[in-house]
């Protein structure tokens, strides 16, 4: 699975630790990768800027969405020990591989996700018409944890869960 988030560390955990934040810790199966062991948990760290009412209510709603993930915690940056507790994962504690919600700037699908976009579009997306030689806009998305593909092509748009496009 492609996994386009960056590892956390003690200086980037650190200046984003300068304003005060709501942080949602969730599972992650997209940061185990083939060189991890079997014992190694994948955990994602979405953070929201505390002092904006919109973004408390979508980390709330967010922590909603994950009622069944047994590593599911809503860190709040105001309190010492949830402060400490990051400090601590960001330092990458054995048995964990832990990243943040952050995405490349300049991102582009590579050769092989822009196939497997091809075959998802031709099964799923017929009335399109599209072929490799028209341009296609792509952009990558983080929505609560979960990666999305903004499609847009001759004036069609479509947001598809990346799960369902690395299928193809």
């Amino acid at each position: 699975m492609y996994n386009p988030f960056a590892v956390i560390t003690p200086e980037l955990m650190n200046s984003i630790l300068k304003q005060p934040k709501l942080f949602v810790r969730q599972h992650y199966p997209r940061g185990s990768d083939h060189s991890d062991n079997d014992k190694t948990t994948g955990l994602l760290l979405t953070y929201y800027y505390k002092e904006d009412h919109i973004e408390v209510n979508r980390a709330h709603f967010h922590m909603q969405q994950l009622a069944d993930d047994q590593y599911r915690f809503l860190y709040d940056s105001e309190k010492e020990e949830h402060r400490e507790r990051l400090i601590q994962a960001a330092s990458q504690p054995a048995g964990y591989k832990i990243y943040l919600n952050l995405l490349p700037k300049t991102w582009k699908p590579s050769v092989l996700l822009r196939r497997k976009i091809h075959g998802y579009m031709q099964h799923n997306l017929p009335w399109w018409d599209y072929n490799t030689n028209n341009k296609l806009h792509i952009h990558l998305k983080d929505r609560y944890g979960k990666l999305y593909l903004l499609l847009g092509w001759k004036g069609n748009k479509a947001d598809v869960l990346l799960e369902n496009i690395e299928k193809y």
